[in-house]
């Protein structure tokens, strides 16, 4: 008899957090299915799409027998979600996969050969030429996730616009991510002395962040005959993720962030930024922002249905002994003030057709006007 209990709140979560490594374009592909097999009264699972790959372990109740097969990968977490949160039985024959909770619900799924399935990464294995990378993982998750929402979320020309850049040189972890129109950074000393540059898919990173905190290993595992990165594996006690990665040229930032003004910064209250531009993104999409004497004016553009609506930031020491007007787009100002966790931050601007510079004491953010 092949039969093990485990609990079903850790199996659910578990085979939830699995669904994205799964393809649900084609059924019938074996990339569509999850692998379970028993060992050491522990229960693996494998799933890939062939662009990321994740392998769980779980501490079972008990265990009779093997459990050894794959099984398509959205019907079984769609079932275990709909059970009690209490212990699951599940139960394996020559044809099918049982799953089933206090003699009530009974789930019949076909298995496949769990040797299909294209699963091959594994960091243990020294062929595989995986390296370890010692810098604070959680400051990496951080980061990563401050200036993610400068992504480009749609297709782009440049893939690499399509992720965020994580590179090591010289001693220095560089961390950017650009639309074309913003553009995220951050640039911390290490003492890891690793060399090597690759490019997150955003999609990747949104999974890592949520799988991953503070307590985890980070490897990589070069291209030959390169610095860049094919594949990158994040790691805890439970869960190995790995994900191939994004094999393009980054634009060069750097030669953006070294034409940063040397004018005054001005300090700006993140919360009084935070209302301004939530009232007027009731009605518009754009707003007109001029910087006078001691006070920022914000004015819609393109109201909804003629409406519009103008707000004054007063108290503010900005220096400026010229008026200077421009326009933004609500949603980069709002991505970008609501990553900020201090309550203050500094806005550099000195011409109404070159980018603002927004400092913060976690990253800085380059942000294009618009024309008005």
């Amino acid at each position: 008899m092949n039969i093990i209990s485990i609990d079903k709140s850790k199996l659910d979560q578990a085979i939830t957090n699995m669904q994205s490594a799964i393809n649900k374009k084609n059924v019938i592909d074996i990339t569509a299915n999850i692998s379970l097999e028993t060992t050491d009264n522990k229960l693996i699972l494998k799933a890939t799409d062939h662009e990321i790959y994740i392998r769980t372990t779980l501490k079972t109740n008990s265990i009779q027998g093997e459990i050894k097969c794959a099984v398509n990968g959205e019907a079984i977490g769609n079932f275990i979600k709909g059970l009690n949160d209490t212990e699951v039985i599940i139960e394996q024959d020559n044809e099918n996969l049982y799953i089933k909770q206090n003699k009530a619900s009974v789930f019949k799924i076909p298995i496949f050969e769990i040797n299909d399935l294209p699963f091959s990464q594994d960091y243990k294995n020294e062929q595989q030429d995986f390296q370890a990378v010692n810098i604070n993982n959680n400051f990496l998750l951080q980061s990563l996730k401050k200036i993610m929402h400068c992504c480009n979320d749609k297709e782009s020309f440049n893939i690499a616009m399509q992720g965020i850049l994580f590179e090591i040189k010289d001693n220095q972890i560089n961390i950017a991510a650009t639309d074309s129109k913003r553009l995220g950074y951050i640039q911390k000393q290490t003492e890891c002395n690793k060399d090597f540059i690759s490019i997150i898919p955003k999609k990747t990173l949104q999974e890592i962040l949520k799988l991953f905190s503070t307590d985890c290993e980070l490897y990589v595992k070069p291209m030959q005959d390169s610095n860049k990165i094919e594949t990158i594996c994040f790691v805890n006690e439970d869960v190995e993720f790995y994900a191939k990665l994004i094999n393009a040229n980054f634009p060069d930032f750097k030669s953006i962030i070294s034409n940063k003004p040397q004018t005054p910064a001005i300090q700006i209250s993140k919360e009084k930024i935070l209302k301004t531009l939530n009232q007027m993104n009731a009605i518009c999409q754009r707003v007109k922002v001029t910087f006078e004497t001691n006070k920022i004016i914000f004015e819609t553009l393109e109201g909804m249905n003629g409406a519009s609506a103008s707000v004054t930031i007063n108290d503010i020491e900005n220096h400026k002994t010229e008026t200077i007007t421009i326009g933004l787009v609500n949603r980069h100002l709002l991505e970008c003030i609501s990553n900020i966790k201090q309550e203050e931050f500094e806005l550099i601007i000195d011409d109404p057709y070159k980018p603002i510079f927004i400092i913060t004491k976690d990253f800085e953010e380059v942000i294009m006007p618009q024309i008005l």
